[in-house]
């Protein structure tokens, strides 16, 4: 037997009530109805070495990652 999805947490786009849909749920806030619903954000683990402009610059240097300039994000 399979294990059961972990339920999801959701912000509605009009109240702002957060929501919590298992798989199969109607997506609609329970507090007001409004369908537009956006996903919460998790807490889990991100890359913050290009969060500073100062690592634009060494980062070729250091760790071979034009961060800025290849990543899109124009200073």
């Amino acid at each position: 037997m399979d294990p059961q999805p972990e339920p999801v947490s959701y912000i509605c786009g009009d109240c702002g009530a957060e929501n919590t849909l298992k798989q199969g749920d109607v997506i609609q806030c329970r507090e007001c109805g409004y369908r537009i619903l956006y996903k919460k954000r998790t807490a889990g683990l991100f890359n913050t070495r290009h969060a500073d402009k100062r690592c634009d610059a060494l980062c070729p240097q250091r760790c071979g990652v034009d961060g800025f300039r290849s990543g899109g994000l124009e200073q």
